[in-house]
């Protein structure tokens, strides 16, 4: 009896397991385009360069996203936090932005250029130190940044889906390189 009740027992835990995968493992209706992001850590040190890279599956980021307890991003960063720069003045930079030519905040010892492509904001922010950092983001999330409208999760994947295949982030300090990659299906 103790033999069929441990039989039943362990296929009841691979049916779940099984399940469990499934769930994971189907791919996210939010990303048509990005199959994952790629993460790519390169460092040089005299004549070598130690890199590290890594995958991460946009089902994962999907599901990850899903179980946060946040529905909806959005706000007013200028009354919530204390920033030199506003989502407000990155978005006008990008109206005055035109091909080839970028439209540019001035901040201290930093210079933020911003070029409007479509959907997409280019951001490229450079200090005098010779740091800088690349972000390649949809509009719709600066926008809910800047107090106009509310964004869902969802949505948020949605329109990073849009951006489609290429680099997303990278971020610039010296000898020291971070950059993520969509990477296409």
């Amino acid at each position: 009896m103790k033999e069929i009740r441990a039989v039943v027992f362990g296929l009841v835990v691979v049916i779940l397991v099984a399940a469990a995968l499934a769930f994971w493992r189907r791919p996210a209706p939010e990303f048509s385009r990005v199959k994952g992001f790629k993460v790519e850590v390169k460092e040089r040190e005299g004549d070598s360069t130690h890199r590290v890279t890594f995958s991460v599956p946009s089902n994962l980021v999907a599901r990850v996203a899903k179980l946060s307890p946040i529905h909806s991003i959005g706000g007013d960063i200028r009354a919530d936090w204390e920033g030199d720069v506003t989502p407000q003045d990155i978005l006008s930079a990008a109206a005055e932005s035109a091909p080839g030519r970028p439209g540019v905040i001035k901040k201290d010892d930093k210079t933020i250029e911003v070029v409007a492509q479509g959907t997409a904001l280019d951001i490229t922010i450079r200090d005098d130190w010779g740091k800088s950092v690349q972000l390649r983001v949809p509009r719709a999330i600066v926008e809910s940044f800047s107090g106009d409208k509310d964004i869902t999760t969802k949505e948020i994947l949605r329109r990073i889906d849009e951006l489609g295949p290429g680099d997303v982030v990278v971020v610039k300090d010296g000898d020291k390189e971070v950059t993520i990659t969509a990477e296409p299906r």
